[in-house]
């Protein structure tokens, strides 16, 4: 799985996919994966600024719902499948500046093919195990596939 799901966040982090190349994904770190969590440096492109020179809100929903996915997929240990977002809410703290943020991103439950992820955005930190104020908080409902592998 863990190759599957690495190559998987390769292409969706390649310049050549829509949401992945947006949000220059590519620029992305990743600090902590395993099964149900996820935790990322991400980068704010100039392109997602709105006049103000902070992240537009409408482009927080596209951060939250690419890193739920893949918190979702970390927990798939046979084959990846699709997902689909079928709710999400986001509640907005603080502005969200360039160059970046922290997110850190948890499965919280999982019920037959429903997942629920909960997605926290953090001002960036020099250390990693300690992300200052929160800046976003999104709470995600994505519904698994049925019969419909990935690749």
């Amino acid at each position: 799985m863990q190759d599957d799901f690495t190559g998987f966040m390769e292409l969706a982090r390649a310049r050549n996919h829509n949401a992945g190349r947006l949000l220059e994904a590519y620029d992305w770190k990743i600090l902590d994966i395993g099964p149900g969590r996820l935790k990322l440096d991400c980068h704010v492109p100039e392109q997602v600024l709105n006049l103000g020179g902070t992240l537009f809100g409408g482009f927080t929903p596209t951060y939250v719902d690419m890193i739920a996915i893949w918190t979702c997929m970390t927990t798939m240990p046979d084959e990846l499948v699709w997902l689909s977002t079928v709710n999400m809410r986001v509640d907005y703290i603080e502005p969200i500046r360039p160059p970046g943020f922290r997110v850190e991103s948890h499965l919280i439950n999982v019920r037959r093919r429903d997942y629920l992820v909960e997605t926290s955005f953090f001002e960036p930190s020099d250390d990693a195990d300690k992300p200052s104020r929160l800046q976003a908080f999104a709470i995600t409902t994505l519904k698994k596939a049925r019969d419909r592998p990935l690749r």
